[in-house]
Formats: structure tokens, sequence, C-alpha cells
């Protein structure tokens, strides 16, 4: 039986972390503007068709 190759737990590739958006990001959640120097998290994901996505949403998103 094949086991799953496990990832380390401290791979930032993998899971969700506080940062600053870039410039223009916009959370996907409540559709509003994150604002230069707010903190948010950065969260990638895995695509099949394409290299991975990166979306940036508000650490409290007021939604």
């Amino acid at each position: 039986m094949a086991t799953k190759t496990q990832e380390p737990d401290t791979d930032a590739r993998q899971v969700e972390y506080t940062t600053y958006a870039p410039n223009g990001e916009t959370c996907p959640d409540c559709k509003k503007p994150i604002k230069t120097l707010e903190p948010c998290r950065r969260i990638v994901r895995d695509r099949s068709s394409a290299g991975p996505a990166v979306r940036y949403r508000h650490v409290e998103c007021p939604q």
C-alpha cells in the first residue's frame, strides 16, 4: 500500500499566514479593498490548470 508523503508543518506554501497585501488587492469574501499596511491572510491554492493561485483576505473580515 502506498503512503502519502507528509509535508512539514512549517511549509508556508501549504497554509495561510499573516502578511501585508500588495497594493490593489481586494478581499474575495467581502469584496472590499485591503488597505496598505493592513494585516491580512495570504492563502495559496494549487490549481490543476495553472500555477498556484495567491489570494489575500482580511484577518477579521467585516462580512
